[in-house]
């Protein structure tokens, strides 16, 4: 059997290699010409965790990672306001969860990629026809290929989906009017003083997160309400003294406005969408590489078997059923806690720092934790 997948990301990835277990020939294609070193840092952790443990891929996973003391609450002269160590967050979640920069998630993907999955750097898709047994596709360096099935997995402006379900508009939702920016960065200085602390800080409109990589290293990620991209880096700086420290390490940032995707249906034909591009849960709502994973798995387990054209159309009927579900549920569940990002309200705001006080209090961190649901950049 044979695959094409549109996307080297998480989803992409993570769904080749465990079809190439499977016996699947996979030919991945990826308009970039190398994989994205840009990206932010997440908290990896839920059902994406359990899938990424089947398919053998912690121990890569657990080597790319990065080590947190302590998550501090900053107010704008650079005080500390609140405190919650990362133990606590681990024991809320029994020990199974990573921070982790997501490139580092595609580098361990791709490092664990067995034979069978052949990467085409550089190309897209053209154009596609599904003739009801197979799929044909045209790619831009003029070859083509042919497949048992066709999986668009090439994120929130998905090449396949708009040439086969149509214009982007039409399924991207943004969440309000936030914009997320994320970034790596070198700033020597500002590492060392973050001192392997993650430092958050949360305003009206505005949230900003930092932390420290290696000797020098920094990351960033920042939400903003109401800003456009030619304004973002104006509005961090604006934040006082770590967002004035914050923007001098800003490289070749990722900016984009905080969205989800609806899709319906995710299948058509010997075409299906996978991760983002049908399912992204938004930049804020957090779980979104862990549901790629998982989500990647789900699909592979349903396609597993097939051995003829009716195997494959069956396979993916049931996974749009039976993920579709899960999905639906994490996106509600993004949409209600964006006002815990860039709060836009007097009482938003003071929800977000009682929610820091209680953290002080005995006994009560797990549950804060618990309820944060992952603390830097949860996806």
């Amino acid at each position: 059997m044979h695959a094409i997948v549109s996307g080297a990301g998480v989803a992409g990835l993570a769904l080749a290699g465990r079809l190439a277990l499977d016996g699947w020939t996979v030919d991945v294609v990826e308009r970039a010409r190398a994989p994205r070193a840009s990206g932010y840092l997440i908290d990896f952790f839920g059902q994406g965790f359990a899938a990424a443990e089947r398919l053998g891929l912690l121990p890569a996973l657990r080597a790319r990672a990065e080590w947190y003391g302590e998550l501090r609450s900053v107010d704008a002269a650079g005080r500390v306001r609140g405190r919650l160590p990362m133990s606590v967050v681990e024991q809320a979640v029994a020990g199974r969860y990573l921070t982790i920069l997501r490139p580092q998630i595609v580098e361990a993907l791709q490092s664990s990629l067995p034979e069978g999955v052949r990467m085409r750097w550089g190309a897209q898709i053209e154009t596609a026809h599904d003739d009801g047994t197979r799929v044909q596709v045209l790619l831009s360096d003029g070859e083509r290929l042919e497949a048992d099935v066709l999986v668009g997995a090439d994120g929130v402006g998905s090449r396949v989906r708009r040439l086969l379900w149509g214009p982007h508009e039409q399924f991207v939702r943004p969440l309000g009017d936030l914009l997320a920016v994320a970034w790596i960065g070198e700033d020597a200085e500002l590492s060392a003083d973050l001192g392997g602390r993650v430092a958050m800080q949360v305003e009206l409109d505005r949230q900003l997160v930092m932390a420290p990589l290696g000797a020098s290293g920094v990351t960033g990620f920042a939400v903003l309400r109401g800003v456009t991209p030619a304004q973002a880096r104006a509005s961090i700086a604006g934040m006082g003294a770590l967002g004035r420290r914050a923007v001098r390490g800003i490289r070749e940032p990722y900016v984009d406005h905080v969205a989800q995707t609806v899709v319906e249906p995710w299948v058509r034909g010997r075409v299906v969408l996978l991760g983002d591009a049908c399912a992204a849960v938004s930049l804020v709502a957090g779980q979104g590489a862990s549901l790629a994973i998982a989500g990647a798995e789900r699909l592979a387990e349903e396609l597993a078997w097939a051995r003829h054209p009716s195997d494959v159309t069956a396979g993916l009927a049931a996974y749009e059923r039976d993920w579709r579900p899960i999905v639906e549920r994490e996106q509600a569940r993004g949409r209600r806690v964006q006002a815990t990002f860039a709060p836009h309200t007097r009482i938003e705001l003071e929800g977000n720092r009682a929610m820091w006080r209680a953290a002080a209090i005995p006994g009560v961190a797990h549950l804060v934790a618990r309820a944060a649901g992952g603390v830097t950049k949860a996806s």
